[in-house]
């Protein structure tokens, strides 16, 4: 089976597509990290974050935060 030229243009097209994807950066690249104050070291779980970052907390989340519970997904954890 030979391919065509379409064929071809259509494999590289698919590729570059593939590969700029690839290169997008993710949410962890933009987001803030988790500080590395004392309050933050040591978090078990991101539910250790909601003691603090919920409404009427110490630091509650801004309103434009989506409601999430999975904050390690967007921020990188703190480093002990």
């Amino acid at each position: 089976m030979r391919l065509r030229k379409a064929d071809w243009l259509f494999v590289c097209a698919a590729a570059l597509v593939v590969l700029s994807v690839s290169l997008l950066p993710s949410p962890r690249d933009r987001n803030p990290p988790v500080p590395h104050t004392p309050e933050h070291r040591g978090l078990a779980s991101e539910k250790d974050c909601l003691r603090c970052h919920h409404v009427g907390g110490t630091r509650p989340l801004p309103s434009r935060h989506p409601k999430r519970q999975d904050c390690w997904r967007c921020h990188k954890a703190a480093m002990d």
